[in-house]
């Protein structure tokens, strides 16, 4: 074991200690008794034994031993029940503790770790002019009670103490008693304070896990809607493709079989990329988007995506930047996605136009410009309505800004990426 671990040792053994007295409160009842008993032997049977406020009497008389050990087991019974009743299990230790001095005919002894006990716990969990009664009550019990002992000891009444003298008298014990008190109420205050920050600590715990699995439910969820705009994503832009070169080729087949086969032949192309992109995005949900078997699309990726929309958009211009390698690969992602996206609105919603990709690197962004022109025939499909909106949440994610709109008898899409982008929440 290193020196490093010992505090850790040493904590949890703490707690695992607290936590058993917690559970089972006779335990620390029982300790408080063994302790009462030896305090009892040794304040009786000690070089000082005999010498406290009465003459004392020996644990040697067998009347006095028994009377003590019953007096004794009784207190630690009661003890069992300080959390539940702490005011009656005071009031009875009060009584056991009078009873306990009349029979040792001591205060001294009689005064044992259950006595002490008992005012901690009742400060513990009594607040109040209620409290300060009951100690009241305590004080005034012992103080009669240790000015009664010394009297016997002394071989005389309260009546025949002069008046002049009374102060003298009750002055040692009413200092001794009200300290005793001072002392195990601060010690029953600090530990309740204790308990309650620990029960606050502990609610406070519970919250903050509840808190982090609802933080990690809504992550989930919100993974799910990603992966789901994903799938979105890779499958309306391919599957959009094959739809129009298939509907292309379904024309011309008779008129133009070359032709029909060239657009078939780009529907299996769709078919292979659309294939190729579900697996990627499927291998990042099986095992995580660092496997080198499954890269997701970058920017210098967007060549092959508008090379495989030539065929249904032959006037598609591209005007991208190869200077894009050390700009984070979420970045590039949504590049990526955002120029697949606008393509395939444009495919969708204006086939056979013209349309112009560009691809800037400025000092601290990525300028994205998809336009087209007016589609020469109709609508290919009304599509969902879900691609503007995500390819703004995408940019906006990164702390971009993102434009769609008419512009001059057609559509366009501005894009700006901030380089440094990173997920906002």
């Amino acid at each position: 074991m290193t020196i490093r671990q010992q505090p850790s040792l040493l904590a949890k053994i703490s707690l695992e200690a607290r936590e058993l007295l917690s559970r089972n409160p006779a335990i620390l009842a029982t300790i408080a008794g063994i302790l009462s008993a030896v305090w009892v032997v040794g304040a009786t049977c000690s070089q000082f034994g005999g010498k406290g406020y009465s003459g004392g009497q020996s644990l040697g008389n067998p009347g006095v031993l028994a009377g003590a050990a019953a007096i004794l087991v009784a207190l630690t019974v009661v003890a069992c029940f300080r959390r539940r009743y702490p005011v009656w299990v005071y009031l009875l230790t009060l009584a056991g503790t009078v009873a306990l001095a009349f029979v040792l005919e001591d205060r001294v002894a009689a005064a044992t770790p259950l006595y002490w006990c008992a005012i901690a716990v009742l400060a513990g969990s009594t607040r109040g002019s209620r409290l300060a009664l009951l100690v009241m009550i305590g004080m005034a019990a012992d103080i009669l009670l240790t000015t009664k002992l010394k009297l016997v000891g002394e071989g005389m009444t309260l009546s025949q103490v002069p008046i002049g003298d009374l102060p003298s008298l009750l002055f040692a014990p009413v200092v001794n008693i009200a300290s005793s008190y001072a002392v195990m109420i601060t010690i029953g205050l600090v530990v309740s304070r204790h308990r309650a920050q620990s029960s606050a600590s502990a609610m406070a715990i519970d919250q903050m896990q509840l808190n982090h699995e609802a933080r990690l439910s809504d992550a989930i969820a919100q993974e799910r809607q990603n992966m789901a705009r994903e799938l979105h994503d890779v499958a309306a832009h391919h599957l959009t493709g094959m739809l129009i070169q298939a509907k292309s080729a379904d024309k011309l087949f008779l008129s133009n079989p070359a032709q029909a086969k060239a657009l078939l032949g780009g529907v299996i192309d769709h078919g292979d990329r659309a294939l190729n992109s579900l697996r990627q995005t499927v291998g990042i949900l099986r095992i995580g988007g660092t496997d080198p078997r499954y890269p997701q699309p970058m920017i210098a990726d967007i060549p092959k995506l508008v090379e495989g929309c030539r065929a249904s958009i032959p006037l598609l211009e591209l005007d991208l930047e190869d200077a894009f390698v050390e700009i984070d690969s979420a970045v590039q992602l949504s590049s990526y996605r955002v120029v697949q996206e606008a393509l395939s609105n444009v495919l969708r919603h204006a086939p056979q136009s013209s349309a112009k990709v560009s691809v800037r690197c400025e000092s601290d962004s990525i300028r994205l410009d998809i336009t087209n022109s007016a589609g020469m025939g109709a609508a290919a499909t009304d599509g969902q309505s879900l691609g503007i909106s995500g390819m703004r949440e995408r940019v906006t994610l990164l702390g971009g800004t993102l434009l769609a709109g008419p512009l001059d008898n057609g559509w366009t899409v501005k894009a700006v990426i901030p380089t440094a982008g990173r997920i906002v929440g």
